[in-house]
């Protein structure tokens, strides 16, 4: 508590953001899961950012993005388009136009007037703490007016952690979070689970796909990528051709790292690993956290936590920095 929200420089940043509803009540049911994925698509094209993967369950839901500040830097146009992203043909409270209204008070309005209102949207884009406060702003007005109820649905402020920005271990986490309705047992399989990244990409919707896909910069196209993150979330081999042709999806430079007694599968990793992909405030390569990105916003908080090596990856440089003593009571580890 207290200390400053964890940010990237002044490039693009990935964030694994968590939040969690009011005394864990179970105010995200099916249908509500539909308006918060909703919620979620409109308030990430208002706030220019690139949502990677998510999932979102009855009492919490994860997402993992990439921000950059540059989505500020925008011209009219773009302003006005991403308004209408998220509030449609209504009227924002904060402005009192509809988006028809914004572009004539940008174009035709009084020159000081018009400036303010693009700072204002501005300030609203490319930063995490933005686009968290949207989201969720949106989806509790949309919740207490649907059920004539009032007040706040979550619990704290929401859980960043810092993530480098690298193929690998992006894809890595986005299976952490993709597997999240398999570890609480609600589907058999990820792509059984209707509410996450996966399964959205799976039935088609390109910014998901794209961004999964980069994780994968080996793959021969978008298929291929998605094909290769499945592997990586089952821990299975892909299935040879009828013919007994076709080379296996290789995942060897993760599997011959993970030793504990024997190999382990990516996902048993997943399971048994699942702390430090939330307990923490950045997550990243030693070199990255002594001397990089990593090491200067860590340096800005008033209490730095502590560097910890991550364990079972005898051969892979992560980790984590974060406080074992702050972290010592612990969420069940399946959400």
């Amino acid at each position: 508590m207290g200390e400053i929200r964890i940010k990237g420089e002044d490039g693009p940043a990935v964030y694994h953001v968590t939040s969690r509803v009011i005394q864990k009540r179970r105010l995200l049911a099916e249908g509500q899961r539909e308006v918060w994925v909703a919620a979620l698509h409109r308030t990430a094209e208002f706030s220019g950012v690139e949502v990677i993967t998510y999932c979102v369950l009855e009492t919490h839901f994860h997402i993992l993005v990439r921000i950059d500040p540059a989505a500020r830097l925008c011209d009219d146009a773009t302003f006005v388009r991403r308004y209408r992203a998220l509030y449609g043909e209504s009227r924002a409270q904060w402005s009192g136009l509809n988006a028809d209204e914004l572009a004539h008070a940008l174009e035709k309005g009084r020159p000081e007037e018009a400036e303010a209102l693009r700072e204002r949207l501005r300030r609203r884009m490319g930063d995490v703490s933005e686009f968290m406060r949207t989201l969720r702003q949106r989806y509790t007005r949309w919740f207490n007016r649907a059920h004539e109820t009032a007040g706040t649905m979550w619990a704290e402020r929401f859980g960043s952690v810092l993530v480098q920005d690298t193929p690998w271990l992006v894809g890595l986490i986005a299976a952490y979070i993709d597997l999240n309705a398999v570890r609480a047992g609600l589907a058999g399989l990820p792509e059984n689970y209707r509410w996450c990244g996966y399964t959205e990409a799976l039935a088609g919707r390109e910014t998901l796909c794209r961004a999964l896909a980069a994780s994968f910069p080996g793959a021969k196209d978008t298929t291929d990528a998605l094909a290769r993150y499945r592997l990586l979330m089952l821990g299975k081999g892909a299935g040879a051709k009828g013919d007994g042709t076709g080379a296996r999806i290789d995942t060897a430079v993760l599997l011959e790292a993970v030793k504990n007694g024997g190999e382990l599968q990516p996902h048993e990793l997943l399971r048994l690993r699942a702390r430090f992909l939330t307990e923490g405030r950045v997550l990243g390569s030693s070199e990255w956290l002594e001397r990089g990105e990593g090491a200067s916003v860590l340096a800005k908080m008033r209490h730095p936590p502590p560097c910890h090596p991550v364990e079972l990856l005898d051969n892979v440089d992560l980790v984590v920095a974060r406080s074992r003593a702050r972290y010592c009571a612990v969420e069940d580890p399946r959400g």
